[in-house]
């Protein structure tokens, strides 16, 4: 598009280049929602970062008898008060993005939330819900193995919550509270242990502590916060967390030796495994195999007539 100088122009973009420049201002390379690649010029020191989305608010300029875009608003989209629907459209439009709708994800995950009936465990999920309810919803559940796109760790997390309806409705004996609770819980510090929500790498966090034990530490710390630490349930949605990889070479320092964390483990791998197969099926060929499914020991599923 050709800009005269002096017109205004707001758009979100995600960043693409970071030009070097002895100038007060760097050139970054931006692409709009409109699929437009425009240069937008920020001051030198500004902290953007390459691949996050921005909301600009740009003026045209002329620099070397180039027209440019000044920005003299850039935030990024984690900083700006957006509805769903909006990061959804622009979450499809510059990434990979989990295939269901982030309201109605939303609305799954909370009306669980809502129904937890114990003050200890509703107290501290909803604290550390509310915590980090923000990146929850952009994060990945993984950088590879599974659910990872944008928005995969919500997508997981409301599909256990799906998947464990089914087991409250059979086995009575389990407890809705900490059923619901650890599900919500127990990837919630993927948030902390991935970089970003977009081509996520892990933090030094990540590698050196992990989701676990980082979930798990902040669960006594939401207790001390709220003289909470000495409760029981404190303790078992803890040992909830500690043990939903069952094994120690998963990362679960403990097995389960509650019902419900078994529960959770249980839906957590059929979840994390049966998604992936839907996946690679997709790809696949009418009366052909899948490629080798890291998360299924490398095996290749056959997509036979009757699959969908």
């Amino acid at each position: 598009m050709n800009y005269e100088i002096g017109q205004k122009v707001d758009f979100f973009g995600k960043v693409e280049a970071l030009n070097p420049s002895t100038y007060d201002t760097v050139a970054i390379n931006v692409e709009t929602e409109a699929r437009e690649k425009v240069v937008v010029r920020i001051p030198a020191q500004a902290p953007v970062q390459l691949n996050k989305l921005y909301w600009f608010e740009c003026v045209a300029i002329a620099f070397k008898e180039k027209i440019h875009l000044r920005a003299d608003v850039f935030v990024p989209l984690a900083e700006k008060k957006v509805d769903d629907d909006v990061k959804e459209r622009l979450f499809r439009t510059f990434y990979q993005y989990a295939p269901v709708n982030l309201r109605e994800i939303r609305e799954a995950i909370e009306s669980r939330l809502a129904k937890i009936e114990n003050p200890v465990i509703g107290a501290i999920t909803r604290d550390l819900y509310d915590k980090f309810s923000e990146d929850f919803y952009l994060y990945p559940a993984a950088t590879k193995f599974h659910h990872a796109y944008i928005s995969g760790l919500a997508y997981h997390t409301a599909s256990m919550l799906k998947l464990a309806d089914g087991f409250l409705a059979v086995y009575p004996f389990l407890n809705v509270d900490l059923v619901y609770a650890g599900i919500i819980l127990h990837d919630l510090t993927k948030t902390l242990e991935f970089d970003s929500y977009e081509g996520s790498e892990y933090t030094i966090a990540g590698k050196l502590i992990g989701h676990i034990s980082l979930t798990s530490n902040e669960i006594a710390l939401s207790a001390v916060r709220l003289g909470l630490e000495a409760a029981e349930e404190t303790m078992l949605l803890e040992h909830i967390i500690l043990s939903h990889h069952y094994y120690g070479n998963f990362g679960s320092p403990k097995r389960p030796a509650i019902a419900e964390a078994l529960v959770i483990h249980l839906v957590d791998n059929v979840d994390s495994k049966v998604t992936v197969v839907g996946e690679e099926l997709a790809k696949a060929a009418a009366g052909g195999f899948t490629e080798p499914i890291g998360v299924l020991d490398k095996e290749r599923y056959f997509k036979h007539k009757l699959a969908k």
